[in-house]
């Protein structure tokens, strides 16, 4: 090889890379750098630097979709005591004191520290602490080993935890029907 082809080729050789990327496909983080117009006016050099998305960020949009899903939901927190008539909540949470009419909710959540006094009419109860009153369950009504259920209770299907207590009138929603 003579001299000035070798040179012509390493010349050619450290060039940068250039790339010609639509703006149109350019999304996220991406930065478009303009070159000098009257060196190749055609040319756009584009760095993107997109880092994959952090566990947290993954995290963060599984709780926002989370939150849709659960928009009516409902949750006393320990050492809150509410009370009045609660109206169109598709899940209640209950770890404070709640003394309430249920009017049009779906399920009741009852956790170790939750106490519920009162009335509902629901698809689906998880009673780990105390229920009193009136409660029938549509669908499936699950008392744990810590859960303690008194008053008049119906319900479409009974799961009960060993140590788990019911008491009062209990009947099963089909022979309420008969």
């Amino acid at each position: 090889m003579f001299a000035r082809e070798k040179d012509a080729k390493q010349k050619t050789e450290d060039r940068i890379h250039e790339t010609v990327t639509p703006l149109s496909d350019i999304s996220g983080a991406a930065t478009a750098v303009l070159p000098n117009l009257t060196e190749r006016p055609s040319t756009i050099s584009v760095s993107r630097v997109t880092p994959p998305p952090a566990p947290s960020t993954l995290a963060a949009r599984d709780s926002k979709a989370e939150a849709k899903n659960d928009s009516k939901r409902l949750t006393v927190g320990r050492g809150i005591s509410l009370n009045g008539k609660i109206s169109f909540c598709d899940r209640l949470v209950i770890d404070g004191k709640v003394e309430a009419e249920l009017e049009d909710c779906h399920t009741v959540e009852v956790t170790e520290n939750g106490t519920f006094k009162g009335a509902a009419e629901i698809t689906g109860a998880e009673i780990s602490g105390h229920y009193d009153g009136s409660l029938t369950v549509r669908e499936n009504l699950l008392i744990r080993s810590t859960g303690r259920v008194s008053g008049t209770v119906r319900y479409g299907k009974l799961h009960i935890e060993d140590g788990g207590e019911i008491n009062g009138d209990v009947k099963s929603i089909a022979s309420t029907k008969n």
